[in-house]
């Protein structure tokens, strides 16, 4: 599974370690990227940052709590199981 974090070009780290974070409670075997270059955040059709893609499909316009992600992230995990 790949979790993409879409930040905005003035960083964010906190909501990449967020996502990590997340990733680790749910317990599912993903790989975390940052995507801060502009011209991929708009390829990928974000309008607003930070956002949330899990195999290759937005999930949340915001940075959802850490819980909240790490749910979502093992919901989707069992049904593509």
């Amino acid at each position: 599974m790949i979790v993409k974090v879409f930040m905005g070009c003035c960083g964010g780290g906190d909501v990449l370690d967020y996502a990590k974070e997340a990733v680790k409670l749910s317990g599912v075997d993903a790989t975390v990227e940052a995507v801060t270059d502009l011209a991929e955040v708009m390829k990928a059709r974000i309008m607003t940052t930070p956002a949330i893609k899990i195999n290759n499909k937005v999930v949340s316009g915001r940075m959802p709590k850490v819980q909240d992600l790490a749910k979502l992230i093992a919901d989707i995990a069992a049904k593509e199981s």
